[in-house]
């Protein structure tokens, strides 16, 4: 018991200290190139005004959904691995089941949130 609970330690100062290192490369990489005269573009105006824009903002919205719950899925899955991995054929083999029917099922809903937004804009359009 002692080397599990000091490999989940390791395991989660190690996460911890990616995305410490990672996190900040990756808000640097959102930066818009600049103008000729050294100014940023302007953003867009992202004001919903009719029908359509209306349907482009449920479609950001449901990419967003999407991209969200895959992430989240595979989160899942690996933790499940985790469990299943370090349970040994206890009780934690049920959880990590458990974990990955639900993972499954938060793909599932991914896919169907995907597809109705495209059969949404396919219809209006």
């Amino acid at each position: 018991m002692k080397g599990r609970q000091k490999l989940f330690y390791f395991m989660k100062k190690l996460g911890i200290g990616l995305m410490a290192a990672v996190l900040p490369a990756l808000a640097a990489a959102q930066t818009a190139p600049l103008n000729q005269g050294g100014i940023p573009p302007s953003l867009p105006d992202t004001s919903v005004n009719s029908y359509g824009g209306l349907i482009g903002f449920l479609s950001t919205v449901g990419n967003w959904a999407f991209g969200i719950l895959l992430a989240l899925a595979v989160l899942f899955i690996i933790y499940a691995a985790y469990l299943y991995l370090f349970s040994q054929g206890g009780d934690n083999t049920s959880k990590a089941k458990s974990v990955i029917i639900y993972a499954i099922v938060a793909i599932v809903v991914a896919i169907i949130a995907k597809g109705l937004v495209t059969i949404a804009q396919t219809l209006v359009h």
